[in-house]
């Protein structure tokens, strides 16, 4: 089949799943992700399809007062940070949060001590001291790295075999996609969660989503040719309102 008949084939499975899902009340972001073979699972479908309930936006949930504290290990920037302390507290401010960043690089290296004014949906708002944009810089590409990802303008469903991603790599393509569900142990408490992963060589990235957190709990990222490009891992959550079914350890404090 020719290019502009699988286009135009496409274009029907579209018309045909936007009618279907607007009958059932579904939203049609679903349809063309069906329709393009986003969904690689045999759930959801047009019987059991995702629900508002289950999209999952970064910054969601953060409250007054909330602290994140996670270990970080980020490689491909100057500078690079070795199992790094990064402690993110968030204060309201207006429309904004004021966030009081504390990072230390290594036990021999200074705290480094910053406020940045970040928008809900945690873009940097505003100017950047010279001096911290390093540090800034890797915890943009690691720890925020989950606000960029970008799936045909679709929502980020927490369902196993939503895609989340398109990462492009020479001339092809990956799509990064919720591929399993896991219980996972971080030294923040044990978590209920959504594996996002992909692969660009032999190593497999993992990304690991909780329903009612803000940012992913854990992370193993790799490039192309199998080099760690960031890992990091959830200690401690002060301000988070947790429950039993998605988290337990004494580190987790609910509100």
């Amino acid at each position: 089949m020719s290019q502009k008949r699988r286009r135009a084939a496409a274009i029907r499975r579209v018309i045909i799943l936007t009618a279907i899902f607007a009958t059932l009340g579904v939203g049609v972001s679903i349809a063309f992700i069906a329709a393009g073979g986003g969904f690689e699972s045999s759930s959801p479908n047009i019987f059991d399809p995702p629900t508002d309930a289950d999209i999952w936006n970064v910054g969601d949930h953060i409250q007054d007062g909330m602290t994140l504290e996670y270990v970080l290990t980020s490689k491909g920037q100057p500078n690079s940070l070795e199992s790094a302390r990064v402690s993110m507290n968030f204060k309201q401010a207006g429309e904004n949060w004021n966030v009081r960043f504390m990072i230390t690089n290594s036990t021999d290296q200074p705290t480094v001590n910053h406020t940045v004014i970040i928008s809900k949906e945690l873009t940097r708002e505003g100017q950047l001291d010279e001096s911290f944009r390093p540090y800034f810089e890797h915890i943009q590409s690691s720890i925020l790295a989950v606000r960029d990802m970008e799936y045909g303008g679709s929502p980020k469903y927490l369902v196993v075999g939503a895609p989340w991603n398109t990462i492009f790599v020479g001339s092809s393509s990956v799509t990064a996609r919720v591929t399993s569900e896991e219980r996972i142990s971080t030294l923040a408490g044990v978590f209920d969660s959504f594996v996002l992963s992909y692969k660009l060589g032999e190593a497999t990235s993992k990304i690991w989503l909780v329903r009612d957190m803000p940012l992913p709990v854990k992370a193993e990222v790799y490039d192309a040719e199998d080099n760690l490009l960031y890992q990091y891992e959830l200690t401690n959550a002060s301000g988070v309102a947790s429950t039993p079914s998605t988290a337990t350890g004494n580190s987790l404090q609910p509100t």
